[in-house]
């Protein structure tokens, strides 16, 4: 056996693969978070379902809605990217930290995980880098998000 041998040839390696093992099958019993390099099973057990509801941006600077098709893949991501990124940080400030992650955690300083830049704070910055972007100045700068419903095979638009 494997570990028998090992454990004649260099107890040190034996006993961090005992722990290493132990502490992988603790954390899959526990379901705690990732640490790398302990992995949750979970994390690979499953595959995505998609979602039935979708919010997509939609861009419209000084009067006029921003189009995909004008932009190659790389400008568009520049355009659409910080402001997912932004609201999926302020879903995270809202519900995944105060609800899942700061009971796992022994201090209540949540500073170096919450991003605290406000709604008004990110749009001021956000004209600004659309005007880089765009190589333009911009007057106004309007974020609507439309909702899609997904039935399993296509989409479409949800009524307010």
């Amino acid at each position: 056996m494997y570990l028998k041998q090992l454990y004649q040839h260099n107890k040190l390696l034996f006993l961090i693969i005992i722990l290493f093992a132990l502490a992988q099958l603790t954390n899959n019993i526990r379901q705690d978070i990732a640490i790398s390099p302990i992995y949750s099973y979970g994390m690979y057990s499953s595959k995505i379902k998609a979602s039935d509801f979708y919010s997509v941006p939609e861009f419209f600077v000084d009067g006029m809605q921003l189009q995909t098709k004008d932009f190659s893949p790389q400008q568009w991501d520049n355009i659409s990217q910080p402001v997912a990124k932004f609201y999926a940080q302020q879903y995270w400030n809202q519900n995944v930290w105060q609800h899942d992650i700061q009971h796992l955690l022994s201090f209540a300083d949540s500073s170096k995980f919450k991003n605290n830049i406000s709604e008004q704070e990110f749009r001021i910055w956000y004209r600004q880098h659309l005007e880089s972007v765009l190589n333009r100045h911009i007057d106004s700068v309007d974020i609507l998000f439309t909702g899609y419903h997904f039935n399993g095979k296509s989409f479409s638009k949800a009524f307010n």
